[in-house]
């Protein structure tokens, strides 16, 4: 288990800082394009497909973690990962920039929504490329206990940088001179200007050497030996289990917006408000996970999680029943949807905790690339699955999708409480393996 590092203090505390400021810009960002309100409803302007309005959350992020495992054998060759991560930097840039550029000038939606996923889906997948450096240097360079605490700063620092994100979509969107899609043009190009500094700070980071593999394993090797982890491990498969339901439970984010659009008749400057009720929330509660991480542990992170999209799942079928039931009408119906997202903002900061931060502390050093690859590449798939969720929409309509959210929620609780708090329940045995 990989708990630490022995840097000076001066050279934790820079890292520590250039790590929050790298974070801040990107949490503020995010949130000019922000996948789940923003891009999910420039899609739904373009087509009246369920299925690729549902898949524009899933594919942000199965592009992030999808790469993972398959670049995970040469970062485990590498003393020092940084390089890679500057690399990937560079096509990150080329691919924004590049859907900016798309969206101002071409006018066929046919072709515009060809060029958006396929660049989006380049961006994201460079991002993947970075991910496993991102977190090496970070798990190299921050002591376990306070990584809590770096994870929340930068969302809280980010989220009061955002704040301003929500007036500034609203801005833009309703902007006379800009009509659509070069509104969202705009947007793009912003975000493209703002994740520069971010990247260059993260870069600036002085990463130490670290262990690294003399043996050059082919992907099948690799992935064999990720399938043994999974196979003899079992704290770590109930981990991945726990993980994937909840992935899976997320179905329902991208609809809430589809929902309030479709059904309650929202307007686009609405947007502004979703989101800065995502931002806010999110703000709230970063600091909160973080003390509960470094001070209780991840496993309750997760328990906590899961409740939480339980409640947000009980709650968007309540919106559902209550407009079905007593048909209510009225331009005021649109904020309804606003509790959704300060649910699900609350919910947010948690997951890096419940995710790849859990990972830094079970995974040894030397094995560590290749958890964190295999773990990722399987969420990959996991979200790209939960991409699927406009299917359920157009079989089940929204309450057969809200319906599928809370049960999976609840699975998801059940599997986290049988874990181990890694960090003081459990050691490694001789033989690397562990059991509940």
């Amino acid at each position: 288990m990989s708990l630490g590092v022995a840097l000076p203090e001066r050279e934790v505390r820079r890292s520590f800082w250039l790590s929050v400021f790298n974070g801040a810009l990107f949490n503020f960002a995010g949130r000019l394009i922000d996948p789940p309100v923003v891009l999910t409803w420039f899609v739904s302007q373009l087509t009246s497909s369920n299925l690729l309005i549902g898949l524009v959350t899933p594919l942000s992020q199965a592009g992030w973690l999808l790469p993972q495992v398959f670049v995970s054998a040469r970062v485990q060759r590498m003393r020092r990962k940084m390089p890679s991560y500057a690399a990937a930097a560079g096509i990150r840039i080329a691919a924004w920039l590049a859907l900016a550029a798309a969206v101002w000038w071409v006018e066929t939606p046919a072709i515009l929504l060809a060029a958006f996923f396929a660049l989006y889906t380049l961006a994201w997948i460079a991002a993947g490329l970075a991910g496993l450096a991102f977190f090496e240097v970070t798990a190299k360079t921050i002591p376990a206990w306070r990584r809590g605490r770096l994870f929340a700063t930068r969302q809280l620092t980010g989220g009061i940088l955002s704040l301003g994100a929500g007036w500034v979509v609203k801005a833009v969107l309703t902007h006379p001179a800009l009509s659509f899609p070069r509104n969202h043009a705009v947007l793009f190009l912003l975000y493209s200007i703002v994740i520069v500094p971010a990247m260059l700070a993260f870069i600036a980071i002085r990463e130490p050497p670290g262990a690294a593999t003399a043996e050059r394993m082919g992907l099948g090797k690799q992935l064999r030996r990720g399938w043994g982890f999974l196979k003899k491990d079992a704290v770590y498969r109930r981990y991945m289990l726990a993980r994937a339901t909840l992935g899976l439970a997320d179905i329902a984010l991208p609809f809430y917006g589809v929902y309030a659009k479709e059904v309650l008749g929202a307007p686009s400057g609405i947007i502004g408000w979703y989101l800065t009720a995502r931002v806010g929330s999110r703000l709230v509660f970063n600091l909160p996970w973080g003390w509960v991480s470094d001070k209780r542990g991840n496993r309750l992170v997760m328990r906590m999680m899961s409740l939480g999209y339980t409640l947000t799942a009980l709650a968007a079928l309540a919106l559902v029943a209550g407009v079905e039931q007593f048909q209510w009408h009225g331009d005021w119906l649109p904020f309804l949807v606003i509790p959704l997202y300060l649910l699900d903002g609350a919910i947010r900061p948690a997951q890096i905790l419940a995710g790849s931060n859990f990972l830094l502390e079970l995974a040894p050093e030397e094995e560590r690339p290749l958890y964190l690859g295999l773990s990722n590449t399987l969420m990959g798939v996991v979200v790209l699955a939960s991409g699927f969720g406009g299917l359920l929409v157009d079989l089940l309509g929204f309450v057969g999708l809200f319906a599928t959210a809370l049960a999976l929620s609840t699975v998801a609780y059940i599997l986290a409480t049988g874990l181990p708090e890694p960090r003081w329940e459990y050691e490694r045995t001789k033989g690397g393996e562990r059991s509940l």
